[in-house]
């Protein structure tokens, strides 16, 4: 990883932050952080300035922390969402051009090959990517920014709702998760057709839509396991062992 390279260490801190390998408050240390990536801390800062802009990291003082989790907050975060994927929808139907056909619908396909695996993770991340490539077919980065950002916090409130069993995939798939991923994939089928057609309304819809399913599985699992999510309490250390950070050794960015 070249020392100069802060958008490297800002996807490798980032992957660890929406995979919950860096949780909630905690604090991220200039020098240790450094010392496993193998970077100077010009990159390190680069990384964290990127990521304070992502929502994802907070100043506290001299300090940087991961953000924490304000589930006051979730209100406001699904009417971003809500604006925003309406938003990229209807303009990635207006300006999609044929190489971001392609982008989505690898993610689409991708996405339906993992539906059966039970491994919600990688899951999550292919639904992000799909979900990106779209952003990148509205053509408009500042509606795309703003889609992102909503997207990103989406993803750690879903990480941090979702048991670790029903990530890890170690259980057997519920028909409840069952039903739930045969929705996403039509759904995905429906944007990208909208897409495709280049048909405004008819993405626009979809958007609204897909969000409705969103929010509902999440607020499921919120009510369903708040026992259990109240009893992680991980979700707050102040310190963590960087030598599990993504990036470190083979794991390295790319």
């Amino acid at each position: 990883m070249s020392e100069r390279d802060g958008a490297k260490v800002a996807r490798t801190l980032r992957d660890a932050i929406l995979r919950l390998d860096l949780r909630p408050g905690v604090l991220l240390d200039e020098a240790e952080l450094g010392d496993r990536l193998k970077v100077s801390r010009t990159p390190i800062r680069e990384a964290i300035i990127q990521l304070i802009a992502d929502g994802l990291v907070v100043r506290e003082g001299r300090k940087a922390k991961v953000a924490p989790l304000d589930f006051d907050d979730i209100p406001k975060l699904y009417d971003a969402l809500l604006i925003s994927s309406r938003l990229v929808h209807r303009q990635a139907a207006l300006n999609r051009t044929t190489r971001d056909l392609k982008a989505i619908s690898d993610e689409m396909e991708r996405f339906e090959d993992l539906a059966s695996t039970g491994n919600g993770v990688e899951r999550s991340e292919v639904n992000a990517a799909f979900h990106k490539a779209i952003a990148t077919a509205a053509d408009n980065r500042y509606i795309s920014d703003f889609y992102e950002q909503a997207l990103l916090g989406t993803i750690r409130l879903s990480r941090a709702s979702f048991s670790k069993v029903e990530l890890s995939g170690r259980s057997p798939e519920t028909t409840d998760l069952s039903d739930h991923l045969a929705e996403t994939i039509r759904q995905h089928r429906c944007i990208y057709e909208a897409i495709e057609a280049q048909d405004v309304a008819a993405a626009d819809a979809t958007a609204v839509e897909h969000f409705q399913l969103t929010k509902k599985r999440v607020i499921e699992v919120l009510f369903g396991q708040t026992a259990d999510f109240i009893a992680q309490e991980d979700l707050t250390l102040d310190s963590w062992d960087l030598s599990q950070l993504p990036g470190n050794g083979k794991n390295s960015a790319h």
